[in-house]
């Protein structure tokens, strides 16, 4: 009964996610084809920085919220209130205190620093009232959100997702209609801070409802013995959001020290945006399966572990090469015809941007069990390393070949510490699986996406219909049964393609 609920729910949160990520995407393009278009070039590619520089600021929250999720999953499953009241107590202190720090540290980069990262014909001042107004959003969502992270160890993601995309819905509207009265960037930043607020309220009085006894009695102190163990989770998940947040922000970052004006940092931002927008749908799965397994970890033994990995694995990699296919095949009639000739990049760029978002979609599974079991002690150091070999190959890449350098430079020591290296430590710890079974199991999933990517790129270069709302639709409709069938011809003999096949049929029955 247990693993029927764990299926239910991971299946639910995956299709709530996956509509409300689609709602997200719509609005996300709309909000930034009006921000081009009223704003200008700048004003979106100072978006694009301030996304980059904030994601750098947010390191500072060292992945304590995933870490609180992980030691609330053994206390939830037992009906441990006591427990669950004293970490989510612990929980609000910490995220006071970081919400004080980052508005401090977003004031003083304002001041001193925002000045030598952008290039831009704004008064410099302007910038700054910018840059603290943009990053308020993130301090207002420290100080309210805490109590989420109880619907996520419950595996109700879907509740979660559910109200952020109400909000967003509401105010990203908002957004646009006072966008095309005013255009003011000041009045967007305002009411992407509401918005935030208004979500994580809403979200708050869920919990409180359902969960009466985190409002009653007095607060619980949390074991000293149960903080050490919190904090021996975060440091090593400390530097793996480190790691990954800098690769991630180095991107603009290094776009704007090495290739000029802060508007070219909106061309890849542009690219970017829609790479986020299938991360974002994709891992909807991801974060339902992380959920899954960490509540099949507290008692499940290695085989169970396996086989959910496989079957799981196998369905996400199966979407993953549809999203790649579709990428490669209608991004660049999608910039031509939404943003203009002028922000489309070179072929060569979007080839590397594809195999990126591939290596991304294919890591989703492991770092799932990763993020569930908090294993990320067995790998904190290698990804240090990573992080420096990273940024410096990013920065040698610029510097002699321009945009595709940064983007191939990155993208090397992410395929091999990210994809193979914590492929293969993560399934022997937490799988029982030796090297050999995942690197059989992972080539093959390469080759199913990589053949669906390819023969979409070759079939769509043949059609000449020009870049339009039609072109994209063919060549999208084109990549979607690609992305379908190859990976269908190459595994239908086995026994992951014959389970999807079962849970599919029972999911039609019902």
């Amino acid at each position: 009964m247990a693993i029927k609920s764990r299926t239910y729910n991971s299946i639910s949160n995956s299709i709530y996610g996956i509509l409300c990520s689609a709602v997200t995407v719509f609005l996300n393009f709309f909000v930034r084809i009006i921000l081009v278009r009223e704003l200008g070039e700048e004003i979106n590619g100072l978006h694009n920085l301030f996304q980059s520089i904030t994601s750098v600021m947010l390191l500072m929250e060292m992945g304590i919220s995933s870490a609180m999720i992980i030691h609330l999953y053994a206390p939830i499953k037992n009906h441990d209130v006591m427990e669950i009241k004293g970490i989510m107590h612990f929980y609000k202190k910490v995220y006071i205190y970081l919400a004080i720090i980052f508005t401090t540290v977003s004031i003083l980069v304002s001041i001193f620093l925002v000045d030598r990262l952008v290039t831009s014909s704004l008064p410099v001042n302007t910038i700054r009232v910018y840059f603290v107004l943009f990053t308020l959003s993130f301090s207002v969502n420290y100080l309210t959100q805490y109590k989420r992270s109880i619907l996520f160890a419950e595996q109700k993601n879907r509740i979660s997702v559910g109200i952020t995309t109400v909000c967003e819905i509401v105010f990203r509207s908002l957004q646009i209609a006072l966008l095309l009265v005013w255009h003011q960037y000041l009045i967007f930043l305002i009411i992407t801070i509401i918005e935030k607020l208004v979500a994580n309220i809403l979200a708050i009085h869920y919990v409180n409802k359902h969960h009466p006894y985190l409002n009653e009695g007095k607060t619980i102190e949390l074991p000293k013995e149960k903080k050490n163990a919190i904090f021996n989770t975060v440091k090593p998940l400390m530097v793996f959001q480190i790691a990954n947040t800098i690769q991630n922000a180095a991107k603009g970052i290094l776009i704007s020290i090495l290739l000029g004006n802060v508007a070219i940092v909106g061309y890849y931002g542009n690219y970017q945006l829609v790479i986020s927008m299938v991360e974002m749908i994709y891992t909807q799965f991801g974060g339902a399966f992380t959920t899954s397994f960490g509540n099949l970890s507290v008692d499940g033994t290695a085989n169970d572990k396996r086989r959910v990995y496989f079957k799981s694995a196998y369905i996400m990699n199966w979407v993953a090469a549809i999203m790649c296919a579709g990428f490669m095949a209608c991004i660049q009639d999608f910039i031509y015809l939404i943003f203009g000739e002028h922000f489309v990049i070179g072929f060569a760029s979007v080839v590397v941007l594809t195999i990126n978002m591939m290596v991304y979609l294919l890591n989703i599974p492991i770092i799932s069990i990763q993020n569930a079991m908090g294993l990320h002690r067995l790998d904190a150091n290698w990804m240090i390393i990573q992080t420096i070999l990273a940024v410096t190959l990013g920065y040698i890449g610029g510097v002699y070949w321009g945009m595709t350098g940064i983007f191939l430079g990155l993208l090397i020591p992410l395929v091999l510490f990210t994809f193979i290296r914590k492929g293969i430590v993560i399934s022997k710890h937490a799988l029982d699986m030796n090297k050999i079974q995942y690197i059989n199991f992972i080539s093959k999933e390469i080759v199913k996406i990589s053949v669906s990517v390819f023969i979409a790129m070759i079939v769509c270069n043949v059609i000449t219909i020009p870049a339009s709302v039609l072109s994209i639709l063919v060549k999208g409709l084109i990549a979607l049964i690609i992305g379908i069938t190859i990976p269908t011809l190459l595994s239908f003999k086995t026994t992951e393609f014959k389970s999807t096949m079962e849970l599919v049929n029972r999911l039609i029955k019902k």
